[in-house]
């Protein structure tokens, strides 16, 4: 049985709160899990989109 351990992320913008504090946007795109054996899997429910530089960054991010 596969334990879900991170929420998989990608930031897709900022923006200034109130405060003036900077926050990120962050769209859900799936989860990483881990099987009886240790392995890690990533489940994508979307794609992700590259930056301006054609690269892709996921966040992961641990399950509370």
């Amino acid at each position: 049985m596969s334990k879900v351990k991170f929420n998989a992320a990608q930031t897709v913008g900022k923006f200034e709160n109130e405060e003036g504090e900077t926050k990120y946007n962050y769209l859900s795109l799936g989860v990483v899990l881990e099987n009886e054996e240790g392995h890690l899997s990533l489940k994508l429910n979307a794609l992700p989109l590259p930056n301006q530089k054609g690269e892709v960054w996921i966040n992961l991010y641990p399950i509370k």
